[in-house]
């Protein structure tokens, strides 16, 4: 469930300008917003270091007021809150607060670096004028969030900048968590492959577009054979390093157009798009040289030889994506019939 505190009023510390903007106020989403400011510093408090997009002092000199600068900067956070609630990922998040930043000020493009992962709004064009804003959420560090400006920016409009972006931190949070999931229900944990479900899913729409508008399609069945002789004579834990190692020759060896799956125990599944089953086969052989040149090797220096079985189907016009995935299934067991060009969907070994 997304939350977001409401009805907390702003506490000591907080800017005189926001503070006052918050008094008499009896809308409790609004004293959500302000309460929600706490939750972000910017780098210059956190880190001791001056934001570079930051414009120096006028030196007394009136600042020029933009049109996009008059509207109350809680107002414009309320705003902004509402467009995140209706995101669906992190990078339609970024692109929201982009455009609501624009309002007053212009920005080349949003990222949002958190622990070791990095997010991009869909807009990126570098610029030397560079504004870091810190997150944090629960009194802890939550990434930060770098913007890059065309010109240098005010004291002002920094401080509305920062007013502002209060509200980012909890839609974020509960954008990258659902991200998280999705990923997590669609890839096997052991070998970081897509699973069962993120294929049928794909086999249906690769399906779907081959049938209707023509080309060619191939599907790759490996099964490792003595799988089961590993695990009983190495442990399961060497049984899970023989998984990882297919799923690495997979990657070594596929296409980036080319999507690999873990079906489940030792078998996997590869879709190639625009293949014909000579080019499959091809891939085949190459897979099964990956595997015989790179052994498990354990720490006595003993090699683990990792052998597997490989049936390929091209798709024939006409057939269900159901027929399609049995007769590759039916060619990883020798039990296939001649294709339409007469070549054998046979299996390697």
């Amino acid at each position: 469930m997304l939350h977001y505190p409401v009805g907390i009023d702003a506490v000591d510390g907080f800017p005189a300008t926001a503070t006052a903007q918050n008094k008499g106020c009896t809308d409790g989403r609004q004293q959500g917003v302000i309460r929600m400011a706490y939750y972000l510093t910017s780098d210059e408090s956190l880190f001791g270091q001056a934001p570079s997009g930051l414009m120096p002092p006028t030196g007394g000199r009136t600042a020029i007021v933009r049109p996009g600068t008059i509207a109350q900067p809680a107002a414009r956070g309320q705003a902004l809150l509402a467009s995140l609630l209706r995101c669906m990922n992190v990078a339609a998040a970024l692109d929201t607060i982009r455009t609501h930043v624009e309002a007053f000020l212009t920005v080349t493009s949003i990222s949002w670096q958190v622990d070791d992962e990095r997010y991009c709004c869909t807009v990126c064009q570098p610029s030397e004028h560079t504004i870091p804003v810190a997150l944090t959420l629960d009194d802890r560090p939550f990434g930060r969030l770098r913007l890059h400006s065309r010109r240098p920016v005010s004291e002002g409009e920094l401080a509305e900048l920062r007013e502002m972006l209060a509200v980012v931190a909890y839609p974020l949070r509960n954008l990258r968590m659902l991200e998280h999931a999705l990923i997590a229900a669609e890839h096997d944990a052991l070998t970081g492959l897509k699973n069962r479900r993120a294929f049928d899913l794909e086999l249906k729409a690769v399906h779907a577009r081959v049938d209707r508008y023509g080309g060619v399609a191939s599907l790759l069945i490996l099964d490792m054979t003595r799988f089961k002789a590993i695990n009983d004579t190495y442990g399961h834990d060497v049984g899970d390093r023989a998984l990882a190692r297919v799923a690495e020759g997979l990657d070594r060896c596929l296409r980036e157009t080319d999507s690999a799956y873990r079906l489940g125990g030792d078998e996997f599944v590869v879709i190639l798009p625009e293949t014909p089953y000579r080019g499959a086969r091809r891939l085949g052989t190459r897979l099964l040289e990956w595997f015989g040149h790179h052994p498990l090797r354990e720490p006595g220096g003993e090699q683990v030889t990792l052998r597997a079985r490989i049936g390929m189907a091209q798709f024939r016009e006409g057939e269900s994506a159901e027929e399609w995935f049995r007769r590759a299934d039916q060619a990883l067991y020798g039990n296939a019939g001649m294709a339409g060009d007469g070549c054998r969907l046979g299996r390697l070994a």
